[in-house]
């Protein structure tokens, strides 16, 4: 079904729901003792997906590959973690927990299995907020989920979506402000045991209606699902994604898993880890003339694309400033770029601190090239008259001279 039409019937669901009144009693038995939950969210309410091949191409853009499972891909047999590293696949979450007592009895031998393949390996949960008990729900995942301050464990993630059985309501009978809070009190309570925030792994046409757009939870790296060609549109609050499940996969195929792209490269997955290997600074080289930008004269000029080569000058290290934005900062002085005045003047590469000013939000393009938007002004930064000029962020959409190579040094 194309994606435009399940948007429009899920929306008109809920409208009929609420207008309706349909309601279920919001502590209603399980309707499984397996815990039937799995990271399904990019189907409609009360689905299963079964239908996405085997062979769905990787978005454009990513080239981080990981995948999910749960005790649905157990049905034809164990999973052989060698193969999946040996496909190129790099990370994966593994079903950990559902509620306040179901525990995935292939979590322990999946999450060891995949570690021992050389996999970043996190835990997930699927959330029940018709459970009301979010506290307990999240120290019984917290619990179970082994997290551990390495170098491979991924922060857990918790599973925010449709329920999955029939004549469950879409939002599990919770208001808005009800989902919110509980969703709150528990990313909160994870946050609290692990000292990291918990990733949310979600789809817009759920926490939007189902928390009334609530636009608070842009700090937590998002999961976002969406079985389409382009990136789904993200819910309120985020304006980047940290995962993309691109395809549901389908536990009846063998070696046929929920497929994820990371945004970023290996060494910037590993910054979700309880020991974060130290990312490599990146080069930005300008498709509008080839050139590597500098912060010139030590980063007493404004940034320039107008090197041939790569020296300290030309390095800057992305650092994560919250909310889905990053900040660059110049290896040349350790000073952090801004849009001076607000994006009126030239960047240039000489904060001590980041503000509003010094944050941007990097556009994955289908090319494989790179945008940065300016949260100053909204505007995307521009290689002016070709490189020829220093940058500006005063753009309105992106075109060549929008564009940069992010080159991993």
């Amino acid at each position: 079904m194309p994606r435009r039409l399940l948007c429009v019937l899920m929306s008109a669901g809920l409208a009929v729901g609420t207008a309706l009144g349909v309601t279920q009693p919001a502590q209603a038995a399980d309707p499984t003792v397996d815990g039937g939950g799995r990271a399904n969210a990019g189907v409609a309410p009360g689905a299963r997906s079964g239908a996405m091949a085997k062979t769905a191409a990787i978005p454009a853009g990513y080239t981080v590959r990981g995948i999910d499972v749960s005790s649905h891909d157990h049905n034809l047999g164990p999973i052989s973690w060698p193969a999946v590293a040996a496909s190129g696949v790099k990370f994966a979450y593994v079903k950990a927990t559902e509620g306040r007592t179901y525990l995935n009895p292939y979590f322990a031998e999946d999450y060891a299995a995949a570690k021992d393949a050389g996999l970043l390996v996190g835990a997930y949960h699927f959330a029940r907020p018709d459970k009301r008990d979010p506290i307990n729900e999240a120290n019984f995942f917290v619990d179970s989920a082994k997290f551990t301050r390495d170098g491979q464990t991924l922060v857990p993630m918790v599973d925010i979506e449709w329920p999955y059985w029939s004549g469950a309501p879409t939002c599990y009978g919770l208001t808005p402000t009800e989902m919110s809070t509980w969703i709150r009190s528990f990313t909160d309570q994870v946050k609290a045991r692990i000292g990291r925030p918990v990733m949310i792994y979600t789809n817009t046409n759920y926490w939007n209606p189902c928390t009334g757009k609530n636009a608070s939870f842009g700090a937590n790296p998002l999961d976002i699902a969406g079985y389409t060609a382009a990136r789904p549109p993200l819910p309120a609050g985020w304006t980047a994604e940290t995962i993309w499940q691109y395809a549901a996969g389908n536990p009846s195929q063998p070696g046929n898993y929920s497929q994820n792209v990371f945004k970023g490269t290996y060494a910037a997955l590993t910054q979700l880890t309880g020991v974060p290997v130290a990312a490599p600074p990146v080069a930005l080289r300008s498709r509008s003339n080839k050139r590597y930008v500098v912060a010139e004269s030590a980063g007493a000029k404004p940034l320039i694309a107008s090197r041939t080569t790569v020296a300290r000058w030309e390095q800057f290290d992305v650092i994560s400033a919250g909310g889905g934005y990053v900040a660059l900062r110049s290896r040349a002085n350790g000073r952090y770029v801004t849009a001076e005045s607000k994006g009126a003047k030239p960047l240039i590469a000489n904060r001590a601190k980041v503000s509003t000013w010094e944050k941007f939000t990097i556009i994955n393009n289908s090319d494989g090239t790179i945008s940065l938007r300016a949260a100053a002004n909204g505007r995307y930064v521009v290689a002016e008259s070709k490189g020829t000029k220093p940058l500006i962020a005063n753009r309105t959409s992106i075109s060549s001279w929008e564009k940069f190579d992010r080159i991993s040094l």
